[in-house]
């Protein structure tokens, strides 16, 4: 039997990546839509204490009242952080952030 073994070049678009089966399931089953203090601290690499400082430092920009992505608690409830909006927060804000909280 004859083989033929070809070669043929794919570009990828922009933001676009291949990853191996494994990695991508590992990278699916660490996410979810909704954070609490303990995760969205641990995802961003910041202090909790840090994260308490900034939840209420940015609470106009952040509370679900506001249009923001963190429901903040009242009555014994907890902080709920919705984790897409916080981490376009934490990115769009990185800068400020750095500078007037976790110095």
């Amino acid at each position: 039997m004859n083989q033929l073994t070809v070669t043929v070049p794919i570009t990828l678009p922009d933001g676009y990546e291949i990853i191996e089966t494994e990695k991508r399931e590992r990278l699916e089953a660490d996410k979810r839509i909704i954070w609490d203090i303990n995760k969205a601290a641990e995802i961003s690499g910041i202090t909790k204490k840090d994260m308490y400082t900034i939840l209420q430092q940015f609470k106009p920009q952040l509370d679900i009242d506001n249009g923001g992505c963190v429901y903040y608690p009242y009555g014994g409830s907890k902080y709920r952080i919705e984790s897409l909006g916080f981490t376009k927060f934490m990115r769009n804000n990185f800068a400020r952030i750095m500078k007037e909280v976790a110095r």
